[in-house]
């Protein structure tokens, strides 16, 4: 069940573009609407630079001070417009530190259900080198990560975001199943219907460069069938309205991301193992690839143990 969703700014107007999906949210499930900058300091600007006399004279606690004082206001001003809505909401400003630790131990003593936030989406060598607030948390929470990466050309940011329908990837593994927990409170909270769904590599017959892919159904589609109805009827008795898609197709994250597109979901739910660094770069994940790859909202979430 939602009862608190936290969302982490940083000041920007790119950071908020998760806030009317979090707001929809927390409306429909009477959640408690929790916002987090974490305070980041600033050298002062407009000083001499390369001179050994550059900070004598300067109050650096002032300059910290002021810096704290309009990160503060920012808050209180993006508090007061989604307050605005009959929301319960409210504000922190946390320590300096490191981002992501800060608002995961922030998450735990608010006593969140789950963590809202915007993202680039950067991938590949940028991603590794750069780094990603997103990536970070969900390295370092258990709890589920819902990341909204708008398209450069997106205008109304302020427009709420619905969602009506959750596709929810499903393979062979126990790591799969593990965000059906989030999917079921947050489909019960929106209403939404589930679609269930697996990707199943073809049977090529024939050479490489002339691929032949048999007529009839495989016994890998009837048994991932098999597989999902039964996973679907589970789903059914918590009272969700479920349909089950299985496609075949030769790359799995195509596969998902032309499923979405084809039955119109607003977000999709994946289970990650939470990879970081030069792992992630080279070990890769469907989750992963499918974040950068979808316009879509994706609720990934990282099990407490990994199957």
């Amino acid at each position: 069940m939602l009862r608190s969703i936290l969302v982490p700014l940083d000041g920007t107007p790119f950071s908020e573009r998760s806030l009317p999906l979090a707001a929809e949210v927390a409306r429909a499930s009477e959640a408690a609407l929790h916002l987090a900058r974490v305070h980041v300091p600033h050298e002062p600007d407009g000083l001499l630079s390369n001179t050994s006399f550059q900070w004598e004279g300067v109050d650096l606690s002032e300059y910290d001070r002021n810096d704290r004082r309009r990160e503060e206001e920012y808050l209180h001003k993006v508090e007061a417009r989604v307050g605005t809505t009959g929301l319960e909401v409210d504000s922190a400003l946390l320590e300096e530190g490191d981002v992501s630790e800060q608002l995961c131990a922030y998450a735990r003593e608010v006593d969140a259900d789950a963590i809202f936030l915007t993202s680039h989406a950067r991938g590949g060598i940028g991603r590794v080198v750069l780094g990603s607030v997103a990536d970070c948390v969900l390295r370092n929470s258990h709890l589920p990560v819902v990341i909204v990466h708008p398209s450069p050309g997106e205008r109304d940011v302020e427009a709420p975001r619905h969602v009506d329908h959750i596709l929810v990837p499903v393979d062979w593994s126990r790591l799969a199943g593990t965000v059906f927990g989030p999917v079921i409170d947050l489909a019960k909270a929106m209403g939404a219907r589930v679609t269930l769904t697996s990707i199943v590599t073809p049977v090529v017959l024939g050479p490489k460069i002339l691929p032949i892919a048999p007529e009839a159904p495989d016994e890998d589609e009837l048994r991932a069938t098999e597989y999902l109805e039964e996973l679907a009827d589970e789903l059914r008795a918590e009272g969700l309205d479920v349909d089950v898609v299985v496609v075949s197709a030769r790359d799995p994250v195509r596969g998902i991301v032309s499923v979405a597109a084809v039955c119109g979901v607003d977000l999709i739910a994946m289970a990650t193992h939470g990879y970081g660094g030069v792992k992630r770069m080279i070990a890769g994940s469907v989750a992963d690839r499918v974040l950068h790859t979808s316009e879509l909202p994706i609720m990934m979430m990282r099990p407490p143990i990994e199957a």
